[in-house]
């Protein structure tokens, strides 16, 4: 009797929440850069992420989401469009035409035509504050936000924020200014949370919440962290001790492989040492020993950073009573390798730079706290979210529902992912099924097959021989799904 009377106050309570809102339930879209799945609630017990395990606790966890591409634009784009796509920049052609379609083109676009007060805060799509100036006035995905901005506080502007160092210093302006190269790829700063720019995020993402309250809204929040420079404030880097921290599983080139495509650019592990300086060295510095135990380092004490500013929103959601009656999501743009094959950075088609986490809130869900092993993809968001609010999505969405996922964990969503890696004169495309990871790279000039790679994805520690010379079969067969 006890239970039952619990379960009906419960259900009673939401169905208020929800009728105050008219029937809707209100979306927090909780975006984070460069997120691989290592995290507390993910099983790394070392990791400290707190309100991102409690948010996992109440929510299902994806264990096997891939996104599109490992780079952050293109991934952002499949996100906010629905279809698969390499474009850095999807939303160009409308933005630049000033003529918006007859049908619905973005995730944004489709709340706020239902009536939703739509407000983008940080990085949603590839730009800082979701615009294209620094004045913050040419909203990168046009006819789909209320409100998209950045918070800059001591920085001149969006990127400078994204960048941002202690006391008002960055490493790039963007918007038409040289990037400055000089800076190191870390730092860990006496200052408070708002000593860099994730702080300044989580403020303003409380502020909306307060405004929102009586509305219905789709709000999304981007966090610049764990990004590179892996900055953050001292307290942060103070949680880990440096030699307590796992090294890569497996830290050699891929073995077997008839080429060094598969690494695709990322074997000089460009991102940190092209476009960063350590301290005392030149460009190109060497990745010592003891310089990946500082960068893992860095890396574990942003995310430490990062979770700490989504806990004031999700804090705050539930201060206001929108935890009764509000969608959750967390989603990652894309993995990052720590030193996984001797890599790092982004830009591959492996699991380390394609598997994101994603963690979806439904409220009143069933089995909270539940891992859904099976294969989903981040074109799923889009339809998903339609689905969850009762909308009505375009029909060229190239994604499904991971409704019935969030209704019972075993289900079986779909059979693969496609990821794609367009860049440097050639192309891959890649197929990740629960037993394998094919990889197919092609010339982009002349359209030949340079290489094929074929990962089995149950070898331990994690896939390292290129099988495809051996399974000339599977090959075949996984060819000609793509």
């Amino acid at each position: 009797m006890i239970l039952i009377i619990a379960i009906t106050s419960a259900m009673f309570s939401a169905c208020e929440s929800n009728r105050e809102t008219g029937g809707k339930y209100n979306v927090l879209f909780i975006a984070v850069d460069d997120l691989r799945p290592e995290l507390g609630c993910y099983g790394a017990d070392y990791m400290h992420t707190p309100n991102i395990d409690k948010l996992a606790s109440e929510s299902r966890i994806f264990k096997n989401h891939f996104v599109h591409v490992a780079a952050c634009g293109p991934s952002r784009s499949t996100l906010l469009s629905g279809r698969r796509t390499t474009n850095w920049d999807i939303f160009k052609n409308i933005r630049e035409s000033n003529s918006k379609p007859d049908s619905i083109f973005s995730l944004p676009q489709l709340f706020k035509e239902n009536g939703y007060r739509t407000v983008g805060i940080g990085k949603i799509s590839h730009q800082p504050g979701g615009v294209m100036d620094s004045l913050q006035t040419i909203h990168e995905v046009p006819f789909s936000w209320n409100e998209t901005y950045a918070p800059v506080g001591e920085w001149n502007d969006p990127w400078q924020a994204f960048f941002s160092y202690e006391g008002g210093k960055a490493r790039t302006s963007y918007y038409n200014r040289p990037t400055n190269r000089t800076l190191p790829p870390f730092e860990a700063a006496e200052v408070t949370d708002n000593g860099y720019a994730d702080g300044l995020n989580a403020e303003e993402a409380v502020k909306q919440l307060r405004r929102l309250k009586d509305t219905t809204f789709f709000l999304a929040v981007g966090f610049y962290k764990p990004h590179l420079p892996f900055n953050a404030p001292k307290k942060y880097w103070d949680l880990y001790d440096p030699d307590e921290i796992p090294k890569a599983d497996y830290h050699k080139i891929p073995e077997d492989v008839k080429s060094d495509i598969c690494l695709h650019s990322n074997r000089n592990s460009y991102e940190p040492r092209g476009t960063y300086t350590w301290p005392g060295d030149t460009l190109w510095w060497r990745i010592t020993p003891d310089r990946q135990k500082t960068l893992k380092h860095g890396y574990c004490a942003a995310v430490s950073y990062v979770d700490a500013q989504i806990g004031k929103v999700l804090s705050e959601l539930k201060n206001l009573g929108l935890d009764k009656n509000t969608i959750v999501v967390l989603w990652g743009d894309h993995g990052w390798h720590l030193g996984d094959y001797g890599i790092w950075g982004k830009h591959t088609n492996f699991d380390f730079a394609l598997n994101s986490p994603l963690i979806i809130k439904q409220p009143q869900m069933n089995q909270p706290g539940v891992f859904a092993e099976g294969i989903v993809e981040t074109v799923d968001l889009f339809p998903t979210l339609a689905d969850l609010c009762k909308l009505k999505p375009p029909e060229n969405l190239e994604g499904i529902s991971l409704r019935p996922a969030l209704d019972d964990p075993e289900s079986k969503i779909k059979a693969y992912a496609i990821s794609e890696r367009d860049a440097f004169g050639s192309y891959g495309i890649s197929l990740r099924t629960e037993k394998y990871r094919l990889m197919v790279w092609t010339d982009k000039t002349t359209g030949d097959t340079i290489d094929v790679n074929l990962f089995d994805n149950n070898e331990q520690p994690v896939p390292h021989h290129d099988i495809s010379d051996r399974y000339p079969e599977i090959v075949k067969e996984l060819i000609e799904i793509i």
